[in-house]
Parts: structure tokens; C-alpha cells; sequence
């Protein structure tokens, strides 16, 4: 008898995978937010395109540098409340306890307004202290006060938290084309009209006020839609009693967010600090086409997670290992593919839409992707661990990761290979991270698999 085909067993395996509805919900979900965040990656190339040809190598860099300012400050400030808002509130929809969610909700906003608060304030006046590291003179400073006011309108949190556990992905979808899409208008009105520097942040200024509107208004509605609003009232009086341990989770999440910044947003800000504004706007360049290529694993991370709620809310531990290997070979294939792409296309992408001027950018990009499909693969680990109730982990992990790892080889190798140099220290940390994740994460599913009772 022959044996079977390779391709053929391939094929039936991945028809045998998404046969599971869990599964299928999940990259369904997941590939309805991919459908806005790829047009999302399509306008935000051409807006970073845009911008690159008309301000060139130079005052790219700054407007570069500006942008990070403003989001690294927004991430470090405001909460990551949505994660609580799914892990609290997929219980209280299993328990039908529509009084525990409306105090989930009033505590996850109130985080939410605090940060946005706090981040605006803290934008707008340690620009003048900060802008001297980042060879900024007065005039750029005086645009990076006003810019840090944009931190306001991204109360976004809560109602994103509200989209995924109702599981409106399709409303997402939609909604992540609004900034981007008012983005690249604005960029290339300031283009054409040879519009000056200020002109450039405006665009991003009014871009990030009407994404944030919509997506408060389309959260709020759709909670309100499912009757899981109606009598609320305003009083804050004992919100965070029905969800113990809602604290201790909320501040871990959002340190562990805050982490993961530094070797993301932040990334391109220490390399404006080490090598300069425009080893800053080629990093930029590999790091944001990175980050397109590695959308997906951030699309799974928001899908799987609610999945791994309901589980855990219904002790379906033995179902989390199979998500997890059959999430990560999907991904991983994926990952390969695109990383094969970027060492034989990347030359040709950077010229093309970039100019002549940036084809420095080639390397940052090969590595970053490498980096990009490392977290693809190592996807489920965080919204698992999390779902398990262990938040601190990531944090640990991450903390571990940067302070001996990424920084110490961030600062080293740009010093000497630029912006090359950083997307090395990229690529370490990402394997680190995922690597032990994997580890802790095997070792604590294992365990629960043990305690709970048979299939």
C-alpha cells in the first residue's frame, strides 16, 4: 500500500482542525479583524510613504520620533482595561449578573479616564525635558506640547473590551480603517498643498480623535443593545467587591503592557536617542512593516483570548492545549512565508515606496520580520496565562527580558550597526520571551489538566 500523500495529510489536518467550532470562532474572528487592520496596513503604508517623500530623510525622523512620543506615553499611561473587562465579564454573563457587570464596567472606565488624564499632563510637560535627548530645538517642543493633547480622545479600552466579549469583531473590523483612512487623507492634503511640518501632525491629531469617537460610541451602544446597561446608575460605591483579585490583575495587566512597549513603541525613541532622528525613521520603516506582518498575532491574541475565558469559567482546561499547538502551526506557516518574502522583496518594497534615500532600511526590515514571525508563533501563550488568572508571569518575563537582554544589547549594537543593530536586539527578546512563556505555560496547564476531572 502507498502511503499517503504529504500534501494530502496536511490537508485533511487542517480540515480536521477547523472543524472544531472554538477553533473555527477564533481565526473567523480573527480574519474579520484582519480584514480592517490589512486595509488598516495598506493606508498606513501609504500614509508613511507619503510622509517619508515629502519630508524627507530628516524631518521625517522627528515626525517620527514625535508620533512615538506621543503613543509610548499613551501606552505607559492609560490602563489595559479590556483584558479585565473580558476576563471578569465572562463570568458574569456565564452567571447572568448584570449588577457585577455594571460595576465591571464603571471601575474599567474610570481606569480608563484616569490614564488618558494623567498621560496628556505628563505628554505636555516633559516635552521640554526630554526633547534635548532627541535633538529637538524649541519650535519642535512647541509642537509636541499641543500633539500630547490627542491622549484625551483614546478612552478606548473599555469599550473595545465590550466588542470582543459580545464577540462584535465585524464592528472592529470596520472601525479600524476610520484612523488610518482620515490619516492618510490628511497626509496627503499636507503633501500636495506643500503644507508645513505642523500641517503633518494635525492630520495625525484628527485622525486619532475620530477612531476614538467611533469606536466609544459603537462599544457603549453594543453593550447597551444587549440590555446589560439598562438601570445602571452613577454611584462608584463598592465597584471592584463582586470581582476579587480585579486590582491585583488590572495593575499586572497594564505593567505588562507597559513592557512590552519598550521593545515595541519605544523602540523607535531609544534609537532616536542612541543614533539620531533618521536611523530613527529607518527603524520605523522595518519596524512598521514588521508590525503589519505580525498584526495577526495580535488579531489571534484578541480572539483566542475570550475562547480561554469561556474555558476557564467552565474549568475546560484540556481544550486550551489544543488551541494552543493547533493556533501556533497555523501562525508559524504563515510567519515563514512572509519572512522568505521580505529577505528576496525587501530591497525592491523599500525602493519603490520609499525612494533611494531609505533603502538603508533593508536589514532592520529582514530582522524585524524574523522577529514578527517568532511572535506569531508564540501567540496563545499570553492571553493562556492570562486566562489562567496568572497575569504577573508576562510581567516577569518581560521585566526579565528587557533589563537583561534587550537593553543592554539595544544600546550596544545601535551604537555601533544603527538601526540594524536595534532590530537585533528585537529579535533576542522576542525569543526569550516566547520561549519561556511556552515553558510556564506548559508547566501551569498541566497542572490544572491534572486537578480537573476527566473528559
Amino acid at each position: 500500500m502507498n502511503a499517503p500523500s504529504p500534501r494530502r495529510t496536511i490537508f485533511e489536518t487542517m480540515r480536521h482542525w477547523f472543524a472544531d467550532g472554538v477553533f473555527r470562532r477564533i481565526f473567523k474572528n480573527a480574519g474579520l479583524l484582519l480584514t480592517g487592520r490589512a486595509t488598516n496596513g495598506l493606508l498606513g503604508l501609504a500614509t508613511l510613504s507619503l510622509s517619508a517623500r515629502g519630508l524627507g530623510l530628516e524631518q521625517f525622523g522627528v515626525f517620527v520620533l514625535l508620533q512615538t512620543y506621543v503613543q509610548v506615553i499613551m501606552a505607559l499611561a492609560t490602563f489595559q482595561s479590556w483584558q479585565a473587562v473580558i476576563r471578569y465579564g465572562a463570568i458574569c454573563i456565564e452567571n447572568k449578573n448584570v449588577a457585577d457587570f455594571q460595576a465591571l464596567v464603571k471601575f474599567t472606565t474610570l481606569l480608563d479616564i484616569a490614564g488618558v488624564v494623567v498621560g496628556a499632563g505628563v505628554g505636555y510637560f516633559a516635552a521640554p525635558l526630554i526633547g534635548p535627548y532627541v535633538g529637538w530645538n524649541d519650535q519642535v517642543i512647541a509642537y509636541a506640547q499641543p500633539f500630547s493633547f490627542a491622549i484625551l480622545f483614546t478612552i478606548l479600552a473599555t469599550p473595545t473590551g465590550l466588542l470582543r466579549l459580545y464577540d462584535r469583531f465585524d464592528l472592529l473590523a470596520v472601525q479600524a480603517a476610520v484612523t488610518p483612512l482620515v490619516r492618510l487623507i490628511g497626509i496627503a492634503l499636507a503633501v500636495f498643498l506643500h503644507g508645513p511640518f505642523w500641517a503633518y501632525l494635525a492630520a495625525w491629531f484628527v485622525a486619532n480623535v475620530a477612531g476614538g469617537a467611533v469606536l466609544v460610541y459603537i462599544g457603549w451602544r453594543e453593550a447597551a443593545r444587549h440590555g446589560w446597561l439598562k438601570g445602571i446608575s452613577l454611584s462608584l460605591r463598592g465597584i471592584t467587591a463582586p470581582h476579587g483579585g480585579i486590582w491585583r490583575f488590572s495593575i499586572f495587566s497594564n505593567l505588562h503592557a507597559s513592557l512590552t512597549i519598550v521593545t515595541g513603541q519605544m523602540s523607535t525613541f531609544l534609537v532616536g536617542i542612541v543614533a539620531g532622528p533618521s536611523a530613527a525613521g529607518l527603524f520605523k520603516i522595518g519596524r512598521d512593516v514588521a508590525t503589519a506582518i505580525a498584526r495577526p498575532a495580535d488579531l489571534l491574541n484578541q480572539s483566542i483570548y475570550p475562547e480561554f475565558a469561556r474555558l476557564g469559567s467552565r474549568d475546560g482546561w484540556r481544550d486550551f492545549k489544543r488551541l494552543i499547538l493547533r493556533g501556533a502551526a497555523v501562525a508559524g506557516g504563515g510567519a515563514a512565508f512572509m519572512f522568505v518574502l521580505s529577505v528576496f522583496g525587501g530591497h525592491l518594497f523599500i525602493s519603490t515606496f520609499f525612494g533611494p534615500a531609505f533603502v538603508e532600511a533593508y536589514w532592520p526590515l529582514v530582522l524585524l520580520v524574523a522577529t514578527a514571525g517568532i511572535t506569531l508563533v508564540g501567540f496563545p501563550m499570553e492571553p493562556a496565562l492570562y486566562a489562567m488568572g496568572r497575569p504577573s508571569i508576562p510581567l516577569r518575563i518581560e521585566t526579565v527580558v528587557i533589563l537583561a537582554i534587550y537593553l543592554p544589547i539595544l544600546v550596544i549594537t545601535t551604537r555601533i550597526y544603527g538601526p540594524t543593530g536595534a532590530a537585533v536586539a528585537s529579535l533576542a527578546a522576542a525569543l526569550a520571551s516566547v520561549t519561556a512563556m511556552t515553558f510556564f505555560t506548559v508547566v501551569l496547564l498541566r497542572r490544572r489538566v491534572a486537578r480537573s476531572s476527566p473528559a
